[in-house]
C-alpha cells in the first residue's frame, strides 16, 4: 500500500466524527443511527456484510451459527435481532464488531476456546463495542488505515473502497485504551448477568497471548496482538476478583457443538501453512485433550512442514502416537508410508501405504498412494 493511499484513506477516515461527549449507549434492538454521519458508517457495515456473504467466506454450518447466536442472545437479550453473529472460515485468531451490530468471529478463534464461557467472554466484549457506539467515537490513525489495507488485500477489496473505512471504524484492530476498557467492563457485567463465570475471561486471553508469543504470530489482527491481549487479561483478572463465582452456570454445550469445527480448523491451519501455531496448540496438554485421539497426526504434519533439524523424528513420533490412539484413521498410514519412503525404508513404506489403501475411500487419494506404493515395491524387489 503506497503512502499516498494511506494518506487518502486516513483523510477519508478523519471525516468520521468523534464527539467530545460520548453518545448515549443504545437501549435495545430498536437502535438506530442518530444522524447522517452515523448512518453512513452503518451503511458501510451493511455493504461489508453483503460482500462477505457473496465471498463464500462465511461458515456453512447452521448448527454452529445458531449456537454462537444463542450465546450472544443470552448475553444481550434486549438486542436480539440487532446483534447478529457470523462465523468466518479463517484459521486466524480474530473477532470484531461492525458499527451496524454485526459481530464476526473466526473459525480459528472458536477452535481455541475450551468452553462456552470463553466464547461468551469474547462475544460480550465485542457486543459492548456496538451497544456503546464505539465506532462512532473512534478516530482512526494512519497506522489503522494501513492495517485496514492489509486486511482488505487478503479479501481482494480495493484499499480505497468504502469497505476500508468501515473496517478501520470497526473493532478489528482494536479501539482506544479507554474504549477497550469500557468494553471490558460492560462485557464483564453482561457475563455476570447471564450467569457465566467471569473467571473464564482471563483464561481465554492468557491462552491466546501465550500462543501468539510462542508461535511468533505477526498478523495485524486484534487477537494476534500480544500487548492488547495482555491488557484484556489484566482487566478481566481485576474485574473477576470483585465478584464470587456463580452458584450455577448455564449448561456447557461447547464441546458437543464445536467439536467437528476443531478438526476442520486443523485442516485449515495446515492449508494456510500455519504449522507453528499447530505445534504450539497440539503440544499443550490442555489444548490437546479437546481434540479427537487422532489429533497427533496433525502435529506430525506440522513438524513435517516446519522441517527443522530433528523434525522428521518428532513427526514420526507424533504419527506413531496417532496410530496407537486411533488405528482406524487412514491419513496416519499414508503419512508414515511417505515418511519411510523418504527415508528409503521401502519395506516399511510399502507396508504403511498398503494399510492406508485398505482404509482409504477417496479415488484421488487412492490413486496418489498407489503410485507411491508401486515405487516402494519396485525398490523392495531390486
Amino acid at each position: 500500500m503506497t503512502r499516498l493511499a494511506v494518506a487518502l484513506l486516513a483523510a477519508a477516515l478523519a471525516t468520521s466524527p468523534a464527539s467530545a461527549q460520548a453518545p448515549q449507549p443504545f437501549a435495545d434492538a430498536a437502535a438506530r443511527p442518530a444522524n447522517a454521519d452515523e448512518q453512513r458508517v452503518w451503511d458501510m457495515g451493511d455493504e461489508f456484510d453483503a460482500m462477505l456473504r457473496k465471498s463464500g467466506r462465511l461458515l456453512d454450518d447452521e448448527r454452529v451459527q445458531a449456537y454462537v447466536q444463542e450465546v450472544s442472545d443470552r448475553l444481550f437479550p434486549e438486542f436480539k435481532g440487532r446483534l447478529r453473529v457470523r462465523v468466518v472460515r479463517s484459521p486466524q485468531l480474530n473477532a470484531f464488531a461492525l458499527p451496524n451490530g454485526s459481530l464476526y468471529i473466526n473459525e480459528g478463534l472458536l477452535a481455541r476456546f475450551e468452553n462456552e464461557g470463553q466464547l461468551a467472554t469474547v462475544l460480550a466484549h465485542e457486543g459492548a463495542h456496538f451497544t456503546h457506539r464505539h465506532s462512532f467515537q473512534q478516530q482512526q490513525s494512519v497506522r489503522s488505515a494501513a492495517a485496514a489495507g492489509t486486511f482488505l488485500a487478503i479479501l481482494g477489496i480495493p484499499v480505497l473502497s468504502p469497505l476500508a473505512q468501515v473496517l478501520a471504524l470497526s473493532s478489528v484492530f482494536g479501539f482506544s485504551r479507554e474504549l477497550e476498557a469500557e468494553a471490558d467492563r460492560v462485557g464483564f457485567e453482561r457475563l455476570v448477568a447471564a450467569g457465566y463465570d467471569p473467571r473464564d475471561g482471563p483464561r481465554v486471553f492468557d491462552h491466546l497471548a501465550k500462543e501468539t508469543k510462542a508461535a511468533e504470530i505477526q498478523e495485524p489482527w486484534f487477537f494476534s496482538t500480544h500487548p492488547k491481549l495482555q491488557e484484556r487479561f489484566d482487566s478481566f483478572t481485576r474485574l473477576a476478583a470483585t465478584v464470587p463465582p456463580p452458584a450455577t452456570t448455564p449448561q456447557d454445550a461447547y464441546q458437543e457443538r464445536i467439536g467437528q469445527l476443531r478438526v476442520r480448523n486443523l485442516e485449515n491451519e495446515l492449508s494456510a501453512g500455519r504449522f507453528r501455531q499447530l505445534i504450539v496448540v497440539l503440544t499443550d496438554p490442555e489444548q490437546l485433550r479437546l481434540y479427537p485421539p487422532f489429533a497427533p497426526y496433525y502435529l506430525g504434519e506440522a513438524y513435517r512442514m516446519r522441517s527443522d533439524k530433528g523434525d522428521a523424528e518428532l513427526a514420526e513420533r507424533a504419527w506413531r502416537e496417532a496410530l496407537a490412539a486411533a488405528p482406524g484413521f487412514a491419513p496416519t498410514y499414508r503419512a508414515l508410508g511417505m515418511h519411510y519412503l523418504k527415508q528409503e525404508d521401502y519395506a516399511q513404506a510399502a507396508d504403511f501405504l498398503e494399510r492406508f489403501l485398505a482404509l482409504a475411500k477417496s479415488p484421488a487419494e487412492r490413486a496418489y498412494a498407489e503410485s507411491y506404493l508401486q515405487a516402494a515395491r519396485d525398490k523392495v524387489q531390486r
